[in-house]
């Protein structure tokens, strides 16, 4: 019979009622040591003595070390553990800080507001334990990124490829746009996303050989007619392609060859990179436009875009960062600016794209809100980004998945 290992929580709070308290609460968990800390510095040094630690629950305002500092540390340890954050902050405050720990790559971690009952905490500290670190999509002994040598080979022997991620009209329930991702497929390391190859290959100016590839067989599965033709087709541009004259004019070209109308494609840049030369950003724009491209702003809400430029721009949709719309059912900041947005978009008449929708919570509340709005929905809850051939063989069963 196996032996089982016992998993390790760790208690950090400078109050020793509220460790005793949270002792009692979670003592009767099997297979479980607890271990206390009185603040964050000794709490990262048991993260490094002991052998492995599964949870963390911690406080936020600690003397010494606090909470936020604690964070800072655990995300560069190697095995990072669990964390639950407590304080008797508002609630706003926590969501904040569990969403700046996602972004230094703390995936598990949740919150809970002083006071709070026994049961819960043991149903979330449950929760967390079992659920195993998700790895980056990299993280498979993949350096992240991989040598040039080593993509520019993979892109001469046709090792890249395109996966697709579709997007769904909330108001008809059917898939109307699939947005095209890039993929490796490594002989060594297998499916290896884009940390591991755009960065690079943009830095060293190689990015449009990978970008043509992703756009060529994106216009073949187009020109097939196995989706129907109102499903348009998003391409991502870094901002260096976007003063790339010779390649948008190639992209023109190659559906031209093919039959297809550009208004099947829709472009997308990122919110950052449309700002470094406004006035050039503006006419390349518009000069896509007129081709009768659509446009889209990729990632807004996380840069500094004063929202009367929208009507400068010749876009025609926002796609909201997945920060505005993960757990947006619970944070009612994120429902005031989403709601702003979506005013200011629905004036402007933008489609409106919602990035990140990844549960049911988050679904539903958009769809009592917003069905009446021009507002598609993209994520994990929906559909993962798929091959060309799995997603047009389940084009049946995705067309009306938002229904």
């Amino acid at each position: 019979m196996p032996i089982v290992q016992p998993r390790c929580i760790l208690l950090a709070d400078d109050s020793q009622t509220q460790r005793q308290l949270m002792r009692a609460m979670l003592q009767d968990i099997p297979d479980v040591k607890l271990f206390e800390a009185t603040d964050g510095s000794w709490a990262l040094q048991l993260v490094r003595q002991l052998v492995k630690v599964d949870l963390i629950i911690t406080d936020l305002n600690m003397p010494g070390m606090d909470g936020i500092e604690l964070l800072r540390n655990l995300a560069t340890h190697s095995d990072i553990p669990a964390v639950i954050l407590i304080s008797g902050y508002a609630p706003e405050l926590l969501e904040n800080c569990a969403r700046a720990a996602q972004e230094l790559g703390i995936s598990r971690i949740a919150y809970l507001s002083k006071p709070f009952y026994g049961q819960t905490l043991k149903e979330l500290a449950l929760k967390l334990i079992n659920t195993p670190l998700q790895p980056p999509f990299h993280s498979d002994g993949a350096p992240a990124p991989m040598p040039l040598i080593d993509i520019i080979t993979g892109l001469a022997h046709n090792q890249f490829c395109a996966h697709y991620q579709p997007i769904f009209s909330l108001q008809h329930g059917q898939m109307e746009q699939i947005e095209a991702l890039a993929r490796w497929e490594n002989p060594q390391f297998g499916l290896l996303g884009p940390a591991s190859f755009i960065e690079r290959l943009d830095s060293e100016g190689h990015l449009t050989l990978l970008t043509r590839r992703i756009a060529q067989t994106g216009f073949d599965l187009l020109q097939t007619k196995m989706l129907p033709p109102y499903v348009r087709l998003s391409i991502n541009l870094s901002r260096n392609q976007l003063d790339d004259t010779e390649l948008l004019e190639w992209l023109h070209h190659e559906l031209v060859l093919r039959n297809l109308s550009p208004n099947r494609i829709v472009l997308e840049i990122t919110e950052n990179s449309a700002f470094n030369n406004l006035g050039q950003t503006m006419a390349t724009l518009l000069r896509l436009r007129l081709r009768g491209f659509g446009l889209a702003l990729d990632d807004f809400g996380v840069g500094q875009t004063p929202l009367e430029l929208l009507r400068e721009l010749a876009i025609t949709e926002l796609k909201l960062d997945q920060s505005l719309v993960r757990n947006i059912h619970r944070d009612e900041r994120a429902q005031s600016i989403f709601a702003g947005i979506v005013k200011i978009a629905s004036e402007l008449q933008l489609r409106i794209i919602a990035e990140g929708v990844e549960n049911d919570a988050d679904f539903h509340f958009l769809q009592q809100h917003y069905e009446g709005f021009n507002l598609h929905l993209q994520g994990y809850l929906f559909a993962k980004p798929m091959s060309a051939s799995d997603l047009v063989a389940g084009y049946g069963l995705l067309r009306n998945h938002t229904a």
